[in-house]
C-alpha cells in the first residue's frame, strides 16, 4: 500500500499518510539435519530470552517433500528483524552458524546433526499496527475509492492488514470477481470481525457478513 500510493501521479495528498506505514521483516535459516526432527509440530514459538530465533518450523511436518530424504530433517529457524539491523546484513554463513547453535542450546539437536543451511530473507512480512496505521488505511482506502475505483488492493502488504495467507488469497480472488463480473464482494470483510475464524465450523452458518471460503464440492 505505501509503495502504491507513493507511486501514483500526480502525488495524492493521502501519500503523506502512506509513507507513514510500517513493516516488520523476517528471515528464516533452513538447517537441514541428518536425521528426523525430534518434535511433530508444525512450527513451535520460542520464548527463552536468551535466543534470537521467534519460532521454528518442522517442514516435514508440511510436507515430506521440504526435506531431503525420509530420514532426514529440516527445521526453519524464523527470526524476525527490520530491513538493514544487524541481523538482516548478517551474512549466510553467520546466520547458519548462530541458528545452528541456538539448536543446539535449545536441546533440539546437538551442532553435529547439522549438515547443510540456507538462509531466506522475507522483507515487508508483518505490516506495523502502531497507533496511527487505521486512521491512515482508512483516508487512503477513501481516496482510492473516490478517485481510482479501478485501482483494487489485495493481500497483506496491499492493504496493510495482517492476515494468515489463506485470507490473503481470498481477498484476490473476491478482487478477480468483481473485476471479472462486476460484483461489488467487499475484500475488507475477510478476517474482519472480532471471533477467530476457526471458531465457525464446517457447515455452520455465518452470520457475521464477513467474506469467507466455501468449501467446493464436485458436481
Amino acid at each position: 500500500m505505501r509503495d502504491v500510493v507513493n507511486n501514483i501521479s500526480p502525488r495524492p495528498a493521502s501519500a503523506a499518510m502512506a509513507s507513514t506505514l510500517k513493516y516488520r521483516d523476517f528471515l528464516t535459516v533452513a538447517l537441514f539435519l541428518k536425521s528426523k526432527a525430534r518434535f511433530d509440530d508444525n512450527w513451535i514459538y520460542i520464548h527463552d530470552p536468551a535466543v534470537k530465533v521467534g519460532r521454528i518450523q518442522n517442514y516435514a511436518s508440511w510436507s515430506p517433500d521440504m526435506v531431503p530424504a525420509a530420514d532426514k530433517g529440516c527445521l526453519g529457524l524464523e527470526y524476525f528483524c527490520f530491513e538493514g539491523d544487524g541481523l538482516w546484513t548478517s551474512d549466510d554463513a553467520a546466520l547458519i552458524a548462530l541458528a545452528t547453535r541456538e539448536l543446539a542450546q535449545l536441546g533440539i539437536c546437538s551442532a553435529e546433526q547439522v549438515f547443510d543451511g540456507v538462509v531466506v530473507r522475507q522483507p515487508k512480512a508483518y505490516p506495523v499496527y502502531d497507533d496511527a496505521y487505521q486512521a491512515h488505511v482508512d483516508v487512503i482506502r477513501e481516496y482510492l475509492q473516490s478517485h481510482l475505483p479501478n485501482l483494487h488492493l489485495a493481500g497483506r502488504n496491499g492493504m496493510h492488514k495482517y492476515n494468515n495467507q489463506d485470507h490473503s488469497m481470498m481477498t484476490a480472488l473476491l478482487v478477480a470477481r468483481n473485476i471479472a463480473t462486476g460484483s461489488a464482494l467487499d475484500p475488507w470483510k475477510v478476517n474482519a470481525d472480532a471471533v477467530y475464524h476457526e471458531d465457525i465450523r464446517v457447515g455452520d452458518r455465518d452470520t457475521t457478513g464477513r467474506q469467507v471460503p466455501q468449501k467446493v464440492t464436485a458436481g
